[in-house]
């Protein structure tokens, strides 16, 4: 049988046996109390024969919960297969080429100038420019001129989005042409006929990379200090000049391992280009007599308001970066 101490409420187990028909005293083995238990009545069942404290039995533990499933894996995107510069002054529609363009793996550089997309070309000749209609600074078919005449850009595929008809410039134009209405989705036959890019299954979507931002032209050159002129020699009477010769075939430089200069002159380049295309007949006189830079003044100093204003001080008194390409297409026209 249990027993309960009534003070501190211990409870014992009591053998049945022990306690007779009056009871039995009991002293409690935590405060001490002594206290009488009563034997139980007859047909109760029988206990265990020693008596001891009777441990409190702890609450069943609860069933740990099954641990979740774990997420799958996202999926690795893929990288892209080809670059492309997107020339489009509407945000939302250039938004949305690029989107598409990168469901077919092929990353997208937006730029909204038409001279900036030029730079950028020539910077990095990239495998598909995508031309709007209505470019500021450089139309899309003066472009197209450039970037044809162009040896370094000869393989870029070129697609003119066009509002209304326009006549070609010189023979030259973009590669294809498209209307607004029929974009984006019109690029897809055009980039099968290309071979660029891969196009999309019913797998999962390619996650294209976030597009490249527009590169920022290259930070001005630190000033240098002019180094001090020599001190002048004794006069002595100078020998005549010998004549200069006359140039040669030019060829094209080769490019300069210095970023700016490098970068100045496909600027240069890209002027030249520009004052030829509209003077072409003056041009062509000017380089058989042999004076493009008296000739072409003017329209020099016109391309050189724009020239100016991405190329740092330095780099400018250094040398006439627009004269000395003048001055080589015309030796390589002449030649």
């Amino acid at each position: 049988m249990i027993a309960a101490c009534p003070q501190c409420r211990t409870r014992f187990r009591l053998a049945r046996e022990k306690i007779g028909a009056q009871g039995a005293r009991i002293r409690c083995s935590s405060c001490q109390t002594v206290f009488r238990v009563q034997a139980p009545e007859a047909g109760s069942p029988p206990t265990p024969a020693e008596a001891r404290p009777s441990p409190v039995a702890a609450p069943p533990a609860k069933p740990a919960p099954a641990p979740a499933p774990a997420p799958p894996a996202p999926a690795k995107p893929q990288p892209p297969l080809a670059v492309a510069i997107i020339a489009e002054p509407d945000a939302d529609l250039a938004k949305r080429l690029a989107d598409f363009l990168g469901r077919w793996r092929i990353a997208s550089e937006i730029v909204e100038d038409g001279g900036e997309a030029l730079l950028q070309m020539f910077r990095c000749p990239p495998q598909l420019v995508v031309l709007g209609a209505n470019l500021p600074s450089l139309s899309a078919p003066k472009i197209a001129e450039i970037a044809k005449r162009s040896g370094e850009l000869v393989a870029v595929r070129l697609v003119h989005v066009v509002i209304e008809s326009e006549p070609p410039i010189s023979g030259y134009e973009a590669d294809e042409a498209l209307e607004p209405g029929d974009l984006p989705n019109g690029l897809s036959a055009l980039l099968a006929k290309f071979g660029l890019g891969a196009k999309p299954n019913a797998g999962p979507a390619f996650a294209p990379a976030p597009a490249a931002p527009v590169r920022a032209p290259a930070p001005p050159a630190p000033a240098l200090r002019p180094a001090a002129p020599a001190p002048a020699p004794a006069a002595k009477p100078e020998p005549a000049a010998p004549a200069r010769p006359a140039p040669g075939p030019a060829t094209k430089p080769a490019p300069s391992s210095d970023p700016d200069i490098a970068a100045a002159e496909r600027l240069a380049r890209i002027a030249v280009s520009d004052v030829i295309l509209y003077n072409e007949a003056k041009f062509a006189a000017a380089a058989a007599a042999g004076n493009v830079a008296k000739a072409l003044a003017n329209e020099l100093e016109e391309a050189r308001a724009h020239f100016n204003s991405r190329v740092s001080p330095i780099l400018r008194q250094s040398r006439d970066f627009l004269r000395e390409e003048l001055e080589r297409r015309a030796a390589q026209r002449k030649g």
